[in-house]
């Protein structure tokens, strides 16, 4: 006699709640948060939460990384590279784009919460950068690479060019803020803004085109 196959039932849409509520309990209680409590913010068993994440330091990682996917999402669409023509404008969309995101209140809560978990619980460093996207470093090089092809600019090292140029558009008030100091206001990024731009193409050789 055939057997009939079991229907497949739907998707589990239980995991992105769990990894929502324990962001939220971590950001709102540290690292000592209960797991119980993050299943019942999640509307879920703490069995059902060991299914999906079977350690604090698995869920964790699973934070991050969201967090990681969440923080490159504006710099995955590659439309930029049709801009090159007008790499000034593009530049400076770019830096507003980093800082607006990377200085966001919630942002920073996170990076806080990342630096104490790497003080607290060493191993889970180079599972972390494993899993780091860099996203926003890949769309600038290859923003770099397609401007230098097209004799746009004159970079010898688009990979480097682009850590520097990020690294300045993070400014030096970064560290600070992360350890309770206040963001900057518009104003000043707006003037460090356009002082890196017009540097970095500066000594790029930057070359305008119509």
């Amino acid at each position: 006699m055939l057997k009939l196959k079991k229907p497949r039932g739907r998707p589990s849409n239980i995991r992105p709640k769990i990894i929502l509520a324990a962001r939220e309990q971590f950001l709102e209680h540290g690292l000592d948060v209960s797991l119980d409590n993050i299943a019942i913010k999640a509307g879920t068993t703490r069995q059902t939460l060991y299914n999906h994440f079977p350690t604090k330091t698995a869920l964790l990682i699973e934070i991050f990384e969201d967090f990681k996917a969440e923080m490159d999402a504006p710099f995955i669409d590659n439309k930029n590279l049709d801009k090159i023509n007008h790499l000034d404008k593009l530049l400076l969309e770019i830096c507003q784009s980093v800082q607006k995101h990377f200085y966001d209140h919630d942002v920073i809560r996170i990076q806080r919460l990342l630096i104490i978990a790497l003080v607290e619980m060493p191993e889970i460093l180079e599972q972390v950068q494993q899993r780091t996207h860099g996203s926003v470093k890949k769309s600038l090089i290859n923003i770099l690479e397609k401007a230098n092809n097209a004799g746009i600019i004159k970079v010898l090292n688009p990979e480097a060019a682009a850590k520097v140029f990020l690294g300045a558009v993070m400014g030096y008030s970064y560290p600070a803020t992360l350890i309770g100091g206040k963001t900057p206001p518009q104003q000043e990024f707006q003037q460090l803004n356009q002082e890196i731009c017009e540097t970095f193409l500066k000594a790029w050789e930057y070359k305008t085109k119509s």
